[in-house]
Formats: C-alpha cells, structure tokens, sequence
C-alpha cells in the first residue's frame, strides 16, 4: 500500500519529468526521490518511468496511478484548506442568522467592518425570528446567531454581548426631538406605535414604562422595530424601539432616551458542546465593537 508522501513525490516526478525538479519542487534531496520511486516500483511490481535522455516519461501504468491518486489529492487539497480556514480567520466561510430587531442595523454594520479586511471569506446571513435562529445554531446550520431574549435550550449557549436600551423616536421637527430624554408622560398627548403582546421588546416595555394609559394611546401594534421606525417616519406615530435597530441613522428620525432607562440585552447564540470557531470570534468581536458604539450613543 503506497503512502500519501509516496504518492505526492510520484506525481511530482510526473509533473516534473526529472528527479532534480521533483527534488526542489518538494524541497527534499534527489537522492531521497529516486529512492522513493524505486520503492513504489517494488511495491507495485512494475515500472513506472521509461528514461529517454534526461526525462523520466511516464509509462501507461504510471499515468493509470496517476488518475487514480486525482480523487485522493482532491481530499486532501480540501481538507488542507479546512484546516487553514481553522487556524486563518481571514478567509473561509461563517454562516449567521439574526432575529430582525438586530438584523436590521447592528450585525449589517459588524459584517460590514468584519468583511472590510477579509475579501476571500464566504458569509451566509438570514433573518428569522427567534426560535428559527436558535434551531438553526443548535442543528448546526449557522455558527452563530444573535436574538434578544433567546429561548433556553440545553444545546445553546447564550452569551450576552451589549446592553443597549429602549428609545422614542419621532422626526426630527417633532416637539419631543427638543428634548433630551422622554419620560411616559411626555408621550401622553401623542399618537403611539407599540408592540404586540408577547414579543420580548413588547415584554421589556411594560415592565415598568408602558402605562395603561400610553396603551390606550396605542394607535398601530407591531412586531419589530423596523417596521416601528418606518410607520414614524412616515408620521403615523411616535414608537419606541430598541437603540440596535436605529444604529448609524438609517431612518430619519430623533432618538431619545426613554426616563426611566429600560434595558435590552442582544444575545449571541452558539452551540454548547462545541469549540467555537476563531472565525465565530473574530465576527462577535466586531458585533461587540459596533454595539459599544451603539451603547455610548444613548448614555446619559
């Protein structure tokens, strides 16, 4: 049975016709080549170069084994490049999923930095609601994903990567964009956009801000905070929404801190009982970096 090396100086001669070429080729002496072939000749029982003057010509056995060491070298090509794409975070593949609320400005704008240095890499991305990002980082479809309050499962880890927090944004030539923080009183004579029970920046806000009384001030319910910011700048309502979706002024719109702060937490999903790519790391460092910048927007 003939060895990977075996093979590798084999085809190396073929290529080069010369035991010298061969020799450079894979940096090892040529005594070392010739040694090689005389040995797979013995394995094989026949001979495989015919010498005609300085070249060694391949005979039709010799280029039988050579077809047939294609496929091998094809694995091995492959997973040479896996294992660099382990060890270089500049190239390869990352597959990542996001629920919308930071989908729609936070994680665009991480790839956006994260792929400015890494031209050769690969990135899958969609948008799911929660329970079909955490499906698909627990069965391995994605390496990561990101959620605000994730579902607990056994086979997800959820590590928290920024604390940004819950704001009211208007247009720009509304009264409400005069001020500096906005409390639920201030929102009282307005026309509200909120969110539909259940969903967790509907949960985040009423906990402790959103009153009966802005409830019944509630003209549109709706369940992210894109499509929030889309019905206030059309001037259907004043919203408030999670500081990720209004990242880097994509809507024309003010944002405004809400008083007293409601938090919320972004969360990156990866699978527990395996060893997280450096690729994976590399990206959440970037996520990380772009929601700080997100966070020190709306600090008091």
């Amino acid at each position: 049975m003939l060895n990977l090396r075996q093979l590798e100086i084999f085809r190396e001669v073929i290529r080069c016709q010369t035991t010298v070429g061969a020799a450079e080729a894979l940096a090892i002496s040529q005594p070392a080549v010739s040694n090689a072939i005389r040995q797979i000749e013995a394995q094989l029982g026949l001979p495989l170069f015919d010498r005609v003057g300085n070249r060694l010509v391949p005979t039709d056995e010799a280029q039988e084994v050579m077809r047939g060491s294609e496929p091998i070298f094809s694995l091995y090509r492959a997973f040479s490049q896996k294992l660099k794409d382990l060890r270089d975070t500049r190239t390869g593949s990352l597959r990542v999923l996001s629920t919308p609320a930071l989908a729609n400005a936070l994680v665009p704008r991480a790839l956006k930095a994260f792929l400015s240095s890494r031209p050769d890499m690969h990135v899958f991305f969609d948008v799911r609601r929660t329970p079909g990002v955490v499906e698909g980082v627990e069965t391995g479809f994605a390496d990561v994903g990101f959620s605000l309050a994730p579902q607990q499962r056994a086979g997800i880890e959820a590590s928290p990567i920024s604390v940004g927090q819950m704001v009211c944004v208007c247009p720009p030539d509304h009264p409400l964009a005069d001020r500096s923080e906005i409390s639920a009183r201030d929102l009282a004579d307005y026309p509200l956009i909120g969110f539909e029970p259940g969903t967790p920046l509907g949960v985040a806000l009423h906990q402790g801000f959103w009153t009966p009384a802005l409830q019944e001030r509630t003209m549109i319910e709706t369940r992210y905070s894109s499509t929030a910011c889309l019905l206030a700048e059309s001037g259907v309502g004043i919203a408030v929404v999670d500081s990720f979706a209004v990242v880097g002024g994509r809507y024309q719109l003010a944002a405004r801190p809400l008083s007293p702060r409601v938090p919320i937490e972004a969360f990156a999903l990866t699978a527990r009982h395996q060893p997280m790519k450096r690729v994976v790391r590399a990206f959440l460092r970037e996520v990380q970096a772009e929601a700080a910048r997100a966070e020190h927007a709306y600090k008091p």
